[in-house]
């Protein structure tokens, strides 16, 4: 018997075409005619697309075809129309049915049913995803923009949505916004292969700055910290994004941190320094502020050992005295006959209280060099520490003698006498001090 006729038979007895379909499609399966029920259900979805039989039937046909991932497709579908009919608000079967629509390629369709979604749930991660690539199909790319702006929100260190924003900008010819999102984009894949490389967060640092986006920025340091809380330089980032977030003294310890990591990071120090001026700390501010001009003037040396003694005093100045004397011993290794070597050895001993050891250093530097007033000043200092009074304020004054119109060396005297109780002769070295400052 013809399938037109039994089509016809079924029609006039259901009273109804769909139902004719949809017993006639069974009776083909009953009848191993598989490839024919599968265009019958096909015809039926053509004219009824919104109604679930022939999702249901099609599903049948691929199951007895051996089919299974399009049987369990169509049937997905047909489940979630059926249940739509029921009760249309359900999210869950909306997005089965947007699922199934894009797995067949039927993106227009889709569409609809995730806008109607979107009405429900417009903050729903997992159906933004889904709608923002279903509209970039459509090449609905406002939507498609809408979409992955909110995407970005909710998670705003995934890459692959600043480039499907750039994209999308991009079709709607806005040129500027689709750079910026290719190129926050392209910064996050950087920093996702490598997080611990502080020069690539901070380009991507800058990237989202530059979008407004500061809040993602510090989140952003936040997430390469973890597994990197000993990286100096994401350290002095985390400070930097604090600082202009004004959390000044969550600024200090991440900053503290990264100096005590990096003691020569004249950016960390810099900041630092500007961080304590906020908080009124003028000394402290002083300090960090003056191991910058230190470490600048270091780098902009042309002498090596000058170099090497600037960042000795730094090293010690920020508390790391074992990498002071490790950086003097070298000095000393590489430069033996130049005075300046056992001077800054000194200093790092000095530093270490290893007084003994620090004195025959010195005095080694005084006898390759009679001239240089910096041995006196640091022996000056240390017999001052240890009380000796007339020792240090004799050798302080050496050192004024070799030097008398430098500054600093006459505020150090100044600074002994007074610690030793001889303030008025403090102050007249102190004036002293001031008036060649000024001719200079």
């Amino acid at each position: 018997m013809s399938s037109g006729f039994m089509f016809w038979l079924w029609t006039l007895l259901t009273g109804s075409k769909l139902k004719a379909y949809h017993f006639e499609g069974h009776r083909l399966l009953a009848a191993d005619r598989k490839v024919a029920a599968i265009n019958l259900y096909r015809e039926m979805l053509r004219q009824w697309p919104d109604q679930p039989d022939g999702y249901l039937g099609l599903s049948q046909a691929y199951r007895a075809m051996g089919l299974r991932p399009e049987a369990i497709r169509e049937a997905k579908i047909g489940e979630a129309l059926a249940q739509l009919q029921k009760n249309p608000d359900d999210l869950a079967y909306r997005i089965d049915l947007a699922s199934g629509l894009i797995e067949k390629e039927q993106f227009s369709r889709a569409a609809a049913h995730l806008d109607y979604a979107l009405k429900l749930a417009p903050k729903d991660k997992e159906l933004l995803k889904l709608a923002a690539h279903v509209f970039i199909k459509n090449r609905n790319y406002e939507r498609a923009v809408t979409a992955l702006i909110e995407l970005t929100r909710q998670e705003p260190l995934q890459a692959t949505h600043y480039e499907k924003l750039a994209k999308s900008q991009g079709s709607l010819r806005l040129t500027q916004q689709a750079v910026r999102s290719g190129a926050i984009a392209e910064a996050l894949k950087a920093v996702d292969a490598d997080p611990g490389n502080a020069e690539m967060v901070d380009r991507a640092i800058r990237q989202f700055i530059a979008g407004g986006f500061t809040d993602r920025a510090l989140i952003l340091v936040e997430r390469c910290l973890k597994g990197h809380e000993d990286n100096a330089g994401l350290q002095r980032l985390m400070g930097e994004m604090l600082l202009n977030d004004h959390q000044s003294q969550q600024a200090i310890t991440a900053l503290k941190l990264a100096v005590s990591l990096d003691p020569t990071d004249i950016k960390a120090h810099s900041l630092l320094g500007q961080t304590y001026q906020r908080e009124g700390n003028k000394e402290m501010a002083e300090h960090h502020l003056g191991l910058v001009r230190t470490i600048d003037l270091a780098k902009q040396s042309k002498d090596p050992i000058d170099a090497s003694i600037a960042m000795v005093r730094v090293l010690i100045d920020s508390g790391n005295q074992e990498q002071a004397l490790q950086q003097a011993e070298n000095v000393c290794k590489e430069y033996a006959d130049d005075w300046r070597a056992p001077y800054a050895l000194g200093m790092a001993l000095r530093a270490q209280g290893k007084v003994k050891e620090a004195i025959t250093q010195l005095q080694k530097a005084m006898s390759q060099n009679c001239l240089a007033p910096e041995p006196h000043l640091e022996m000056a200092s240390l017999q001052s520490d240890l009380g000796e009074i007339l020792e240090a304020v004799g050798e302080a004054r050496k050192a004024v003698n070799l030097s008398p119109r430098d500054p600093e060396i006459r505020r150090v005297l100044a600074s002994v006498l007074r610690t030793h109780g001889f303030a008025d002769q403090a102050v007249e070295e102190e004036e002293l001090a001031e008036a060649f400052s000024k001719k200079a």
